[in-house]
């Protein structure tokens, strides 16, 4: 015969439910923090995902031929511009030479200029030199003053550093078309290899492409920084000078 439960075993089963309910609350609150941790982490993933598929989403065989008609009208400017500056530049050395050659010559062979105002003189590398060098008054007047020679000495300096960036950008070019015929590429670089040739593009460049210059000043504007305005030129040795 069954008897029924005292008080402590009434006691006891109390305490073993009570026991059992705490167990499975923190069950649930571990079970819920874990879920919240799984759901963290798979979002994550998922945005990290997004972002790699966006950089290896190949380009359209439309946008290519694109680019490819973007590159052939900036192939066409830069040889514009090579061609300008090669008449510049050839005017700028003749313009030189005549000035050389009307210029006082030192023992050691430079060129030497004083000033308009007859009281100081500079060589063509524009060091000026002491009175024990040469004195102004030994320059004849009728010699060229330096104002009119360090002028043109700038402007063979400036068209000679127009040439070497105008040619470092038709190697960009080249380069693009090499990596666009190579195969697929993927929207990233895509993307950063259009931006490099607009930022990149000498304004000699633009200056022969006014249809494309407002299209990339649109683009260039707000990315350009202080620190990109070129320093004015100083006039220094010309090498490979005809003297």
């Amino acid at each position: 015969m069954m008897h029924p439960p005292g008080i402590g075993d009434l006691g006891r089963v109390f305490r073993t439910s009570a026991g059992l309910a705490a167990h499975l609350r923190a069950f649930q609150r571990q079970q819920e923090e874990e879920r919240l941790r799984r759901d963290r982490r798979q979002d994550a993933q998922g945005d990290e995902a997004e972002l790699m598929d966006f950089a290896m989403v190949m380009v359209s065989a439309s946008e290519m031929e694109t680019f490819r008609v973007e590159l052939d009208s900036y192939d066409t400017a830069t040889i514009a511009a090579l061609q300008e500056n090669e008449r510049n530049l050839m005017q700028a050395r003749e313009r030189l030479d005549e000035l050389f050659a009307k210029a006082h010559v030192l023992p050691d062979g430079r060129r030497v200029f004083k000033t308009e105002d007859g009281l100081r003189v500079f060589d063509e590398h524009g060091q000026e030199l002491s009175d024990t060098t040469i004195h102004p008054t030994e320059i004849d007047d009728k010699r060229p003053r330096w104002e009119t020679a360090r002028d043109a000495i700038d402007q063979y300096e400036a068209l000679t550093q127009e040439r070497e960036a105008i040619l470092t950008y038709q190697q960009k070019l080249d380069a693009a078309r090499e990596r666009i015929d190579a195969g697929e590429i993927s929207r990233e670089e895509f993307d950063e290899l259009r931006d490099e040739l607009k930022t990149a593009m000498p304004e000699a460049v633009r200056a022969q492409a006014p249809e494309l210059a407002s299209e990339i000043a649109m683009d260039t504007d707000l990315a350009i920084e202080d620190d990109m305005i070129p320093s004015s030129f100083t006039p220094a040795s010309i090498p490979g000078l005809t003297r």
